[in-house]
């Protein structure tokens, strides 16, 4: 399982993932179909962005993008304007995009899906965790970005590998409980209503790990 969280931005995520999912947020309200958005930038500035919408027209779909967000370059529905949408167009096993409901597609992930699991799988409570470890982290040692890795094996509670990088320098994780009952209690997963969390992704929007 990986944790990540960086300074680049007040939620403690990647600039093009926040903006990306703002930016999706936003089209959503007014079309509230099947779509998509994908942001590029290069040192802090929008260069290129991607925002594909079931039952939207070209035209009215670039004012609106356009009024929310500045970049060098938009292509809007680059495939053509389209009709069919959802499950019906395209589906997957897990039907969740793993990438996006962690941190982008420069942060490398974990294992295993959230959505469809309990907080007793740790693909689910142990990555929560790790951002939990990487927030702390960040926080208490002022760093640019922290990187969190944790590993177990199937009937050992407590994790066979579980180390930070902290910009640049790794170091081995103490003072956390980081068996799957140490979690649930920490973050107070019983609480959780898992099916918020599988709306905008499952980081840096407020929950007990962020």
């Amino acid at each position: 399982m990986k944790g990540y969280a960086t300074k680049e931005t007040k939620e403690m995520m990647p600039l093009e993932y926040i903006l990306a999912r703002n930016l999706c947020e936003k089209v959503f309200a007014i079309y509230p179909y099947d779509g998509k958005t994908q942001i590029t930038t290069e040192n802090g500035k929008v260069k290129t962005v991607v925002v594909s919408f079931q039952n939207t027209k070209n035209d009215e779909l670039l004012k609106l993008v356009k009024s929310i967000i500045d970049s060098e370059e938009y292509l809007i529905n680059p495939a053509g304007e389209w009709k069919m949408g959802g499950f019906d167009a395209d589906t997957g096993l897990s039907g969740r995009k793993l990438i996006v409901d962690n941190y982008g597609p420069e942060i490398t992930i974990g294992g295993g899906s959230f959505s469809g699991k309990d907080y007793t799988k740790v693909d689910r409570s142990g990555a929560y965790m790790a951002r939990k470890i990487a927030v702390d982290l960040l926080k208490a040692r002022d760093a640019k970005e922290v990187f969190v890795k944790l590993a177990y094996a199937i009937g050992k509670s407590e994790p066979v590998m579980a180390i930070a990088t902290i910009d640049g320098t790794e170091e081995n994780l103490r003072d956390y409980d980081l068996s799957p009952k140490g979690i649930r209690e920490f973050l107070k997963l019983d609480e959780v209503k898992f099916v918020e969390t599988a709306k905008w992704g499952h980081f840096g929007r407020g929950f007990n790990w962020d």
